[in-house]
């Protein structure tokens, strides 16, 4: 049903993305280098970005996965990679939202958090959460999506060892308006 609901609430053609859809992920994702280098120490590969597209966690079932792409006519202008009972029931996960590069700044990646949280609260979850790398300018487009700031997470450690720490960010779905 998310897929459906989020068709019906955007101005994009929604899908699920599969690896016969890699070269287009490829191509959105490797334009955000400074994305990227947040948790590489190389140059983002294909393989990189492919992982994201099974990768789960724990417990979850695969079917809870949801990596998304969002169509205009032929053109992948965004993917979100959504979790659905993550890491509690009626909570929702957003691993990822990215906007084709060209389109930045104007209201792709925020048209895509609103559908996704009237989406998720039709489907009666409560929260939908992420973590934001600490420092990151993904900060300010959360504020304004609703977001509030939680406790500081340890997100992962790189290939070089540093630890990369993220804020996590919780949307309450059950007062949208």
């Amino acid at each position: 049903m998310l897929v459906e609901r989020l068709n019906f609430l955007l101005p994009y053609q929604v899908r699920r993305l599969t690896e016969e859809d890699g070269g287009e992920i490829f191509a959105l994702q490797r334009r955000h280098s400074g994305y990227h280098a947040l948790f590489l120490n190389h140059e983002v590969e294909k393989s990189d970005v492919m992982s994201d597209l099974t990768s789960i966690p724990e417990g979850v079932l695969p079917e809870d996965k949801f990596y998304l792409g969002m169509y205009d006519a032929d053109s992948l202008v965004a993917i979100a990679d959504v979790v659905l009972n993550f890491p509690t029931t009626r909570t929702a996960w957003l691993g990822l939202v990215m906007v084709d590069y060209d389109a930045v700044g104007q209201g792709v990646g925020g048209k895509v958090i609103e559908a996704l949280k009237k989406a998720l609260m039709r489907e009666r979850f409560s929260q939908l959460c992420t973590l934001v790398p600490t420092g990151s300018d993904a900060g300010s487009f959360f504020d304004a999506h609703g977001f509030s700031t939680g406790d500081e997470m340890l997100m992962g450690v790189r290939e070089d060892g540093v630890k990369i720490v993220g804020e996590l960010r919780t949307a309450d779905l059950d007062v949208i308006k």
